[in-house]
């Protein structure tokens, strides 16, 4: 899958720049491991709480690397957000436009 081979090739690239930017960078990342990325998208959760306690900021590739945690695994389960999300725009687009020609 296409979308697949994208989504964890910039999930790589996202978790490579947190752990520049990071003080404790993260275990070295599998990302076809489910497991492995269900706990690392729960240690990220659990850095940017604790980091927007003590600093009342998170860091911005903090939120990128938990949302291409996210969608990575998504699609390891068969289910692709943007496919969805784009089905939705168009048929909200549909029914405006159907409700536009009955006025």
């Amino acid at each position: 899958m296409q979308r697949l081979k994208e989504s964890q090739e910039a999930l790589t690239l996202i978790y490579n720049a947190y752990n520049e930017v990071t003080p404790n960078p993260l275990a070295p990342l599998d990302i076809d491991d489910e497991d492995g990325l269900k706990k690392l998208l729960n240690t990220v959760m659990n850095r940017e709480s604790i980091s927007h306690i003590q600093n009342k900021k998170t860091l911005k590739e903090s939120t990128e690397l938990r949302s291409s945690i996210a969608d990575v695994l998504l699609l390891l389960d068969g289910c692709d957000i943007k496919e969805i999300k784009a089905a939705m725009r168009k048929a909200t687009a549909a029914t405006a436009a159907a409700t536009e020609a009955e006025k």
